[in-house]
């Protein structure tokens, strides 16, 4: 958008990734680029340390371990993180618990239970969710092959009349170059059912998906 009000294709000037919008995929995508060899913005922000391992993309080795598509996502009856809406006794009624949406598909092939306990899990670390099963998250038919989404929103944390883990705390750290918003919409996991690993079995369980991913 610029100062006319009006949205320029072609933009000579103030953009880091300019002056065409081209196509890349994620930071952590379980499909290779499309268009060209280029998988990944070459002039996004990312950051190389311990705790910010970034997945393997399609076609790396250890891809397999990560390999269902997640995205977060708002919900009517709260806002942002929560830390407001979880203090109010209605809204925490009518969305009580962090949740996680999956297709019927999935729900079968990961062996997960319509109301039951989920953990969603990356290489930073793993949070357990209830399972909603439900077509409104469709696997997707993606270069000749199916992948599944997961769909989770990310108004949860520790406070509040209604407590769950954080998503966003699964995200990697990578940021778009130009007004440096990190990359939390769109990356790879996996799932699995039951609660997830509590106290110095969590560190554990997540060192070792990520042997598994090297």
């Amino acid at each position: 958008m610029q100062a006319d009000g009006k949205a320029w294709l072609f933009a000579p000037a103030g953009l880091i990734d300019g002056p065409l919008p081209a196509h890349y995929e994620p930071q952590e995508s379980p499909f290779g680029n499309p268009l060209y060899a280029q998988q990944r913005n070459p002039t996004r922000q990312v950051f190389h340390r311990p705790e910010n391992p970034y997945h393997p993309a399609s076609g790396e080795a250890g891809a397999e371990v990560f390999p269902f598509v997640l995205t977060t996502y708002r919900l009517t009856e709260h806002h942002t993180a929560g830390g407001m809406s979880r203090t109010v006794p209605y809204l925490s009624e009518l969305q009580p618990a962090m949740f996680c949406e999956v297709s019927p598909e999935l729900a079968e092939e990961a062996g997960l239970e319509h109301g039951g306990w989920a953990t969603i899990y990356s290489s930073r670390t793993a949070i357990e969710a209830r399972v909603l099963v439900t077509d409104r998250i469709p696997p997707l038919e993606v270069q000749g092959r199916k992948t599944h989404q997961i769909g989770l929103p990310y108004h949860w944390g520790t406070r509040g009349l209604t407590t769950g883990d954080a998503a966003n705390d699964l995200a990697h750290i990578a940021l778009d170059p130009n007004v440096h918003i990190q990359e939390s919409k769109a990356f790879s996991v996996g799932i699995k059912p039951g609660r997830r690993p509590r106290g110095p079995e969590l560190p554990r369980f997540v060192e070792e998906q990520r042997r598994r991913a090297r």
